[in-house]
């Protein structure tokens, strides 16, 4: 047999860190689920168009909708920066493109997709009592996908990734991701949002 070597060109990079003051930020997010699902205060902002997410979730403008959550991203835009700053990418800044919150229920997900060129970031609110798990799909390798077994699906393709409660993981909008049902009776509930990223003589400086 003809020696075939194997070379990796790119690795994909995702980050991760602890959400401080996480059980203030989860009462506040508690508080917006309970107001949108209570039909009495005729608040929901849930999208009336299908999207990836099929789950309920508040208006992509969440941010300004609710002064708790651009509170809450403002924070998330400072951690951000310093990170940028630290590891000395060319970012001058960064501005929270839209931002929701997600509630999971039983047998809902989320279907494979990605945000374009921006920074994704999802805060993980509350999902350990359930049975979802947030994936990440590589869609380069489609092509050479392969199982250990013949009962096995392809996983190789997939990463799965089983965040604790008051975890951000944030990483490239490019990145094709999709959440797995949740199987539970418990809601699943996180916050997504964008940040573009801005330089000189962009539209938003």
């Amino acid at each position: 047999m003809v020696e075939i070597t194997k070379h990796t060109l790119f690795t994909e990079e995702v980050y991760t860190f602890n959400m401080p003051n996480h059980e203030f930020w989860k009462k506040e997010i508690d508080t917006i689920i309970n107001v949108e699902n209570n039909k009495m205060h005729k608040i929901s902002s849930k999208p009336e168009i299908q999207t990836n997410i099929k789950a309920t979730r508040t208006g992509w403008d969440s941010h300004f909708r609710y002064p708790s959550i651009k509170n809450l991203s403002e924070e998330i835009k400072i951690i951000l920066a310093e990170f940028i700053e630290a590891q000395g990418f060319d970012i001058p800044r960064i501005r929270v493109f839209d931002c929701w919150v997600n509630w999971y229920g039983k047998n809902e997900l989320a279907v494979p997709h990605h945000h374009g060129l921006n920074i994704s970031l999802v805060y993980f609110v509350d999902v350990e009592n359930t049975d979802a798990s947030f994936l990440f799909h590589n869609r380069t390798s489609m092509c050479f996908r392969k199982k250990e077994n013949e009962t096995e699906e392809y996983r190789n393709d997939i990463r799965e990734i089983k965040a604790k409660n008051g975890t951000c993981l944030f990483f490239s909008g490019s990145l094709l991701h999709s959440v797995s049902p949740n199987l539970s009776d418990n809601l699943r509930k996180t916050v997504a949002m964008n940040l573009q990223t801005v330089h000189e003589g962009d539209k938003y400086v």
